[in-house]
């Protein structure tokens, strides 16, 4: 039943204090979501403020990891730029997140390891300042190939982390300069023709 839904989301939060502990002083809670979508696919996100990192990974409808993505977290918890990996674990693209001067998430990047930006992610919101549902812009540029993870039952291998695949060394992209607040973002590339609003793989992977 509720894979027939377009999109449940499940919450927790997990804390020491939930596990009998008593919370070290500035200690934040690690919180926990699934995204179903509608092709029963899946997305599990873990966010942890104290590590100042957040990893979501997105499985197909057999279970193999098929996305695996790992943010930075600034001082709010909200990412600011991260490394994609396919599910074999294999570099494929970078992210940055861009802030309004209200500190609305107004745009996510996705760059090819070429540095060209192949796709964004505008957030735009209401009168009520409530978000609308994000607009993706597909740009002229080479977007990568993901690889399913490959499932091997003899080693024993946990999802995620297939077995013999290490991630990339370089755990995230070097810092970016943001731009200046309340100015316009110009796209690194031009928007393939009749490509604007085409949804596709990566849509769905920024959804909240």
């Amino acid at each position: 039943m509720m894979k027939k839904c377009a999109a449940i989301l499940g919450l927790c939060s997990l804390s020491l204090a939930s596990l009998g502990q008593t919370p070290a002083p500035g200690f934040q809670p690690v919180v926990g979501r699934t995204l179903y979508h509608q092709d029963d696919s899946r997305t599990e996100m873990v966010k942890d403020p104290n590590t100042r990192e957040m990893t979501e990974m997105t499985y197909n409808t057999a279970g193999q990891l098929t996305v695996k993505k790992v943010f930075l977290l600034n001082e709010k918890a909200e990412p600011i730029q991260g490394n994609v990996y396919d599910g074999r674990g294999t570099l494929v693209a970078r992210v940055q997140c861009l802030y309004d001067e209200f500190g609305r998430r107004k745009e996510d990047r996705l760059i090819n390891l070429q540095g060209e930006v192949f796709q964004q992610v505008i957030h735009s919101y209401g009168a009520d300042g409530k978000e609308l549902a994000p607009k993706v812009v597909n740009l002229n540029a080479a977007s990568p190939t993901l690889k399913p993870q490959a499932l091997d039952y003899t080693q024993g291998g946990a999802p995620g982390l297939p077995a013999g695949t290490q991630p990339d060394n370089s755990r995230f992209a070097p810092p970016v300069v943001p731009a200046n607040p309340g100015q316009p973002t110009p796209p690194a590339s031009q928007p393939a023709a009749g490509q604007e609003k085409k949804p596709s793989f990566f849509k769905r992977l920024f959804k909240k």
